[in-house]
């Protein structure tokens, strides 16, 4: 792992992850910049999953068809654009424009840079390197959230200009750095042998599940949590809250060489039990003003930070390489979709509902690592680390080559 991190395709990947979070972070935080009546705080986060759905639906059907180099070398451009139109006359469209085509480039950024890697790095050192690179989507968010919190005070109109110049900057370094990755030689082997049908692991519908599961559990908490929590009830702390959150679980990730050694079922039984109990401990203190508050904020965020790495990495991790992006982008859509029903119903309940709903968002974690940890004990027989159970179809073969 420690030669691949002085690669050049790992940083061009880990720039893309910190580009990928910065930009989600802007998208929240440009609506700070005029006045708005309360409906359009709630359009603005219901705004930016979906314009990452758009992203994520677009990155994983493109990924597989057209490859992924070319999906990575186009995505700097979106977040360029997207970065200058925040910088045009503000009103209430310009935002939304802004917001949603930065969210539509992320998504499909992400899914291919999460699909690259998972066929890029050697099996020995590939889920190490997943976390240290998901951990730059920690570090985007301590950067936006550390940003705003020193422009903040030097008015909107230079909280504005620096929290978008960078990412503009950043684009144009990320584009450079990517022109010297190569094609995915897995994607490039699956589509010359031209396999209508790839094989799929056993307990594949099992599989599914959880990730999805897994997914939303993560976005809807750490979105509700970090964005959510401040700008629906806690205006004065918002700030505060989004830094502290970030900032602690990007120091969680920092420990990705270690956290990459331990089974992924372990992490998300023990990650998301904990997880579960951090939220119910949040949830007590209710306000910023309880002693406790502060205290529970940092667990969460760290735990969170856990069961990130594990999940993101579990959701890339099973499905053949031609298919791959597809399959990444469906479990990312269903998420986020469901994260929209979250926020719609959180979006004029009281204090006491919302933190309910966060709490409940984690504990859909832990009822999916259950279910993998009785999945892969019971069901799987293994022998040297391959199971014994048959592959299934998704459908008929129409080739006899195998890949």
């Amino acid at each position: 792992m420690q030669l691949f991190w002085k690669t050049r395709a790992f940083w061009a990947l880990a720039l893309g992850l910190f580009l990928n979070a910065y930009v989600y972070g802007v998208a929240a935080l440009s609506l700070e910049w005029i006045p708005h009546p309360r409906w359009f705080t709630t359009l603005a986060l219901l705004w930016s999953p979906l314009g990452l759905s758009v992203g994520i639906a677009l990155g994983g059907w493109l990924s597989d068809h057209w490859g992924r180099r070319l999906l990575l070398l186009g995505a700097p451009v979106g977040y360029l654009l997207g970065s200058l139109l925040l910088l045009s006359p503000v009103s209430l469209l310009t935002p939304l424009l802004a917001a949603g085509l930065l969210m539509i480039t992320a998504g499909i950024d992400s899914n291919t840079i999460l699909v690259y890697t998972q066929e890029l790095v050697p099996p020995e050192v590939r889920r190490q390197t997943l976390y240290a690179e998901l951990n730059f989507v920690n570090l985007g968010g301590v950067a936006l959230a550390g940003l705003a919190s020193v422009m903040g005070n030097w008015g909107p109109t230079m909280l504005r200009l620096a929290t978008t110049l960078l990412p503009a900057i950043l684009a144009a370094s990320s584009f450079a750095l990517r022109q010297a990755l190569p094609e995915s030689s897995r994607w490039e082997q699956e589509r010359r042998t031209r396999i209508v049908a790839p094989r799929l692991p056993a307990l594949f519908p099992i599989r599914l599940l959880t990730a999805i599961l897994f997914s939303f559990s993560n976005t809807a908490g750490f979105s509700l949590m970090t964005y959510a929590l401040g700008a629906e009830f806690f205006p004065r702390h918002f700030h505060h809250i989004m830094l502290i959150s970030t900032l602690t679980a990007f120091a969680v990730g920092l420990t990705a060489r270690w956290l990459g050694r331990i089974p992924a079922k372990h992490i998300l039984v023990a990650g998301y039990g904990l997880t579960t109990l951090s939220g119910w401990a949040l949830a007590q203190t209710r306000t910023p003003a309880h002693g406790g508050f502060w205290p529970a904020l940092i667990s969460l965020s760290a735990l969170t930070s856990v069961t990130y790495l594990a999940e993101d990495t579990f959701k890339v991790d099973a499905w053949p390489s031609a298919v791959r992006g597809r399959f990444v982008a469906l479990v990312r859509i269903i998420s986020l979709l469901l994260y929209v029903m979250v926020v719609l119903a959180v979006g004029r309940a009281r204090l006491e509902r919302f933190l309910t709903i966060m709490v409940l968002s984690w504990g859909t974690g832990l009822a999916a690592a259950v279910m993998w940890w009785i999945a892969d004990t019971s069901l799987f027989e293994h022998q040297g680390g391959i199971s014994r159970l048959p592959v299934v179809h998704w459908r008929r073969r129409r080739s006899k080559r195998r890949p």
